[in-house]
């Protein structure tokens, strides 16, 4: 083989090498971008696995949430119901409460008016009797309740007068049962107020005429020849003296 001849081949081998070389470097290039695009295209999958994921959660806890409201709606719903036959039942029971209301709404607007301060008791029942409309009936609730609080707090102030001594009930229906009572034990403290006054009067008495017997005193008739002599013959002129003795004692023995 000629020099020629060898130069040419080794020409032609480099070629083949180069392009060889070049179609290993495309192809390991072209290589790369598919598996550049195979991680994206996994990455991407992945996402949307995650997403889809995500959103089937999310619909079932949108799905729990609305099945957890629709029960609160119901259980509502029943309740209020329930409240709304209780209501009518009560008016049924006491109608005289509620048809008695417009009367005390505006006994009570006009005593709150007149007192001195009391400024919110004088709102609170100013604004019915200023209304131009029908009252709603859970307003009508708020008036028996503030009605139910007057009542209460005269109850106790009038057994404190009464049973000053004794502890105060711990119930309405205590405070109820103990006013039952009330007459009987106003007649005791009435009989207790006249023994008090007679025994401070008699021993005024006593203190000016040590040897007065008062039991003869009250039992005995009147002297020989002065049998016209009655105990209301004298009212009037012992009058100003009763009254400073019932000033002396204290009313509170019970006898």
């Amino acid at each position: 083989m000629s020099i020629a001849g060898a130069t040419n081949e080794v020409a032609t081998l480099k070629e083949a090498v180069s392009k060889a070389e070049n179609s290993a470097a495309a192809e390991r290039t072209e290589r790369e971008k598919q598996e550049a695009r195979v991680a994206e295209v996994r990455q991407e999958l992945q996402a949307l696995v995650e997403k889809h994921e995500s959103l089937e959660r999310d619909s079932k806890t949108r799905e729990s949430e609305l099945t957890l409201a629709l029960e609160s709606a119901k259980a509502a719903k029943a309740e209020a119901q329930k409240a709304l036959q209780e209501i009518e039942a009560i008016k049924k029971i006491a109608p005289g409460a509620f048809a008695d209301l417009p009367h005390s709404v505006s006994d009570a607007a006009a005593f709150y008016r007149a007192e001195e301060g009391r400024s919110t008791e004088k709102v609170f029942w100013s604004q019915y009797v200023e209304a131009g409309h029908p009252v709603p009936l859970s307003d009508q609730l708020k008036q028996l309740v503030e009605l139910h609080k007057v009542a209460e707090q005269a109850m106790k102030g009038l057994i404190v007068r009464l049973w000053p001594k004794e502890a105060m009930p711990g119930s309405y229906f205590g405070l109820v049962r103990r006013l039952v009572d009330a007459c009987p034990w106003i007649e005791v403290i009435k009989h207790s107020v006249y023994i008090e006054g007679a025994r401070r009067a008699l021993a005024r008495a006593k203190v000016h005429w040590g040897k007065m017997d008062a039991e003869k005193l009250v039992t005995d008739a009147p002297p020989p020849g002065k049998e016209y002599r009655k105990p209301e013959m004298y009212y009037e002129g012992i009058l100003k003296g009763a009254r400073l003795i019932a000033g002396e004692f204290s009313k509170d023995v019970i006898f």
